[in-house]
C-alpha cells in the first residue's frame, strides 16, 4: 500500500511539471521563434483580462531579455501593453525606443495611449512627434509668405535702384526661409518634409553681406565692383561644409531632427559660432556707416533721411543679440531658456519683414531712393483730411505765416507754446492749424516744435567750437522745460544723445589751438 501511495505522488508530480512546462514556455525558446509565431502565442492570452495582458507582458519581457531577432517590434508591443495597463512610463519609454529605431510615429496614434493621454510623458511624446499648429505658428507662416511675396515685387518697382531693391530684396527673402522653417520644425511639420532639414543653414552668412551693401549703396550711392562678391565667399564655403547634411539620406535628416545623429550637432554649432562672427563684424561696420552719414545729414538739415536705415539697423540689431541670446542658451550657457528666448529672434525677423512691407506700402519711394520720413507721414495723416472745409489757398497763407512765425519770431522758444496760442496767432482754429502743420510738414504740432528747437541746438553746438557751454543752459534756451524731454526730443531727431552729438562733431572738426 506504501508503495502504491509513493507511484501515485511521483505520478503527480510528473503531469505537474508537464502541464507547467505547457503553459510556461521556456524562454530560452523564444530565441527561435519569429514574431508572428511568438505573436501567435501571446494572443491566445485572453487579453480582455488584466491578469492575462500582465502575463503576455512578461512573456514579451522574456523575449526581449534573451535578444530576440525581432525586439524592436516587440518594443511596440511593450509599449501599447504597458498603455493598455495605464503604465504610462514603461509605455513611455518603450514607444520611444521604438520610434528611435524605426522612425515610425504611428503607435503615439494607436487607441491604446488613448487610455493615458492625461500622463505629462505621453503628452511630451505627442508633442514631440504629431504636427500641431497655434496662433504663433499661423503667423509665423503668415510672415513667411508675405516676405517671400514682398522679395518678388521689390524687384519689380518702376523708377527704382535695382541694385539697391535687389539687395533688400536678397535680405527679406533669407529673413523668410528662416521664419518658414522655424515654423515647420516648431509645428513638427519639418518630420512630413525632411528635406526642408538645414535650408536656412545654406544662407546663414548673407545676412551681414547684403545689408552692408545695401548700406552703402543708398548711403553713399555706391557702385557694386567684381571684388565685393568676396562678400559672399565665406557663404559658399559653408554650402561646401553642409553637404554632408544636404546630401543625407530621407531617414538620416529625420534622425538629425530628433537630435539622434549627435555628430551632426557639430554642424549646428559651428553655423552658430561663423553667423555669431558674421552678424557682429558687418554689425560694426554698418553701424560705423550709419552714424557716420547720420552726423553729416544732421548737419545739412537732413536728419528725417536716416529714418528708414535707422530703423532698418535696430531691427537687425536687435535679431543679433536675440540670436546670440538664443544660441548662448541652446549651448547650455544660460541654462534652460524659456519659449520666449527662443522666440526671441524670430520676433525680430518677423518685425523686419513687417516693417519692410509697411514702407513699401506707405512709402513706396523708399525704394527709389527717395526716402522722407515727413512724406511717410503725409501719408499716414492726409485720409484724416479729406472732409476738411480748408481751402488750398487758405492752407498755403497759413503756411506761410507759420513758417515766418518760426523761423523769424522763433516762437518755439517759448516754453508755454500750445496749439491753442499758435492757431490764435495764426488767426485760425486750432482744427486748421493741426491740418496745415500735417498736411505741409508731415507732423504734428509737437514734432515740429521738437524739430524747430533741435535745429536750433544743433546751430548752437556747432559754434559753441570750445565746449564752453552746458547742455541744460542751451535746452532751456531754446524752450525745453526739464533735461529728460530735451535729451529724449535730441535723439529722436538725431539718433544721438546731446553728448554723444557734441563728440561726434568735435573727433570730426577738431579745434586748431596752434
Amino acid at each position: 500500500m506504501i508503495v502504491q501511495s509513493k507511484i501515485w505522488c511521483i505520478t503527480l508530480c510528473i503531469l505537474c511539471v508537464f502541464t507547467y512546462g505547457n503553459a510556461h514556455p521556456d524562454v530560452n525558446s523564444f530565441k527561435n521563434l519569429t514574431l508572428p509565431q511568438l505573436d501567435s502565442m501571446m494572443h491566445e492570452q485572453d487579453l480582455s483580462k488584466i491578469e492575462d495582458q500582465k502575463q503576455t507582458l512578461e512573456l514579451y519581457k522574456s523575449a526581449l531579455i534573451q535578444k530576440h531577432s525581432d525586439s524592436i517590434a516587440i518594443f511596440k508591443e511593450i509599449a501599447l501593453l504597458n498603455a493598455n495597463l495605464n503604465n504610462s512610463h514603461d509605455a513611455y519609454i518603450y514607444a520611444q525606443k521604438y520610434i528611435d529605431n524605426t522612425l515610425d510615429y504611428s503607435i503615439i496614434n494607436d487607441g491604446a495611449f488613448q487610455k493615458v493621454d492625461s500622463s505629462l510623458e505621453i503628452k511630451q511624446l505627442k508633442a514631440r512627434y504629431q504636427p500641431h499648429i497655434d496662433w504663433l505658428d499661423i503667423f509665423y507662416f503668415g510672415i513667411a509668405l508675405i516676405g517671400f511675396f514682398l522679395a518678388i515685387i521689390l524687384n519689380f518697382t518702376k523708377q527704382s535702384d535695382r541694385i539697391a531693391n535687389a539687395l533688400i530684396s536678397s535680405f527679406i527673402f533669407i529673413h523668410s526661409i528662416f521664419i518658414l522653417e522655424f515654423a515647420l520644425y516648431a509645428t513638427n511639420l519639418q518630420l512630413l518634409v525632411p528635406n526642408t532639414y538645414f535650408m536656412a543653414g545654406s544662407t546663414a552668412l548673407l545676412y551681414g553681406p547684403l545689408l552692408y551693401l545695401y548700406f552703402k549703396r543708398v548711403t553713399e550711392g555706391y557702385s557694386l565692383k567684381p571684388i565685393d562678391l568676396i562678400n559672399f565667399l565665406p557663404n559658399l564655403l559653408l554650402i561646401v561644409f553642409l553637404i554632408p547634411i544636404y546630401t543625407a539620406s530621407t531617414d538620416d535628416k529625420i534622425r538629425m531632427l530628433l537630435g539622434l545623429e549627435l555628430p551632426f550637432k557639430m554642424f549646428g554649432r559651428v553655423v552658430f559660432v561663423l553667423k555669431i562672427l558674421s552678424l557682429s563684424a558687418y554689425g560694426f561696420l554698418i553701424g560705423r556707416l550709419h552714424f557716420k552719414k547720420t552726423i553729416d545729414e544732421i548737419k545739412s538739415g537732413q536728419n528725417n533721411v536716416g529714418y528708414w536705415k535707422r530703423n532698418i539697423y535696430f531691427i537687425h540689431s536687435a535679431y543679433i543679440l536675440s540670436y546670440v541670446i538664443y544660441g548662448l542658451t541652446i549651448s547650455g550657457i544660460f541654462g534652460h531658456g524659456s519659449e520666449i528666448i527662443y522666440n526671441m529672434q524670430v520676433v525680430a525677423m518677423s518685425f523686419m519683414v513687417l516693417y519692410v512691407a509697411f514702407m513699401a506700402y506707405v512709402q513706396p519711394g523708399v525704394f527709389s531712393n527717395k526716402i522722407s520720413s515727413d512724406s511717410i507721414r503725409q501719408n499716414l495723416f492726409m485720409p484724416k483730411y479729406q472732409n476738411s472745409g480748408l481751402t488750398d489757398t487758405l492752407s498755403e497763407e497759413l503756411k506761410d505765416n507759420l513758417v515766418r512765425l518760426f523761423t523769424e519770431d522763433k516762437i518755439y522758444k517759448d516754453s508755454t507754446l500750445n496749439l491753442e496760442s499758435l492757431s490764435e496767432k495764426l488767426n485760425t482754429t486750432r482744427h486748421n492749424a493741426s491740418q496745415v502743420i500735417n498736411e505741409h510738414f508731415g507732423v504734428n504740432f509737437f514734432e515740429l516744435i521738437n524739430k524747430f528747437r533741435i535745429n536750433e541746438v544743433i546751430s548752437i553746438f556747432n559754434e559753441d567750437v570750445h565746449g564752453n557751454l552746458h547742455i541744460i543752459d542751451v535746452a532751456y534756451e531754446v524752450g525745453y522745460n526739464n533735461k529728460v524731454t530735451f535729451n529724449k526730443a535730441f535723439k529722436k531727431e538725431t539718433s544721438l544723445t546731446p553728448s554723444q552729438f557734441i563728440e561726434l562733431n568735435r573727433k570730426q572738426n577738431p579745434v586748431n589751438l596752434g
